[in-house]
């Protein structure tokens, strides 16, 4: 079974934030491609304060068409 388009985008912010990050904040934009089966998805950090990720996801079909976008603030809890 296919992860719902949230799920993957959450996965993404994580995996760029980092294992010692707890979210803060999530925001999740639906850009209307077909989601589903297919997709791929990529994370990374926009920027990092010592105890702060600001990190982006985006989830695209295999076709290269945008299906969302997430941003997401990250508290390092090791710090």
């Amino acid at each position: 079974m296919t992860q719902p388009l949230t799920v993957q985008l959450e996965d993404a912010l994580r995996a760029a934030a980092g294992a010692d990050a707890a979210p803060v904040s999530l925001t999740i934009d639906y850009a209307g491609a077909a989601a589903g089966a297919g997709l791929s998805t990529r994370g990374w950090i926009e920027r990092a304060t010592r105890s702060l990720v600001f990190a982006q996801a985006e989830a695209r079909t295999a076709d290269g068409i945008l299906a969302g976008a997430a941003s997401g603030v990250f508290r390092r809890v090791n710090v």
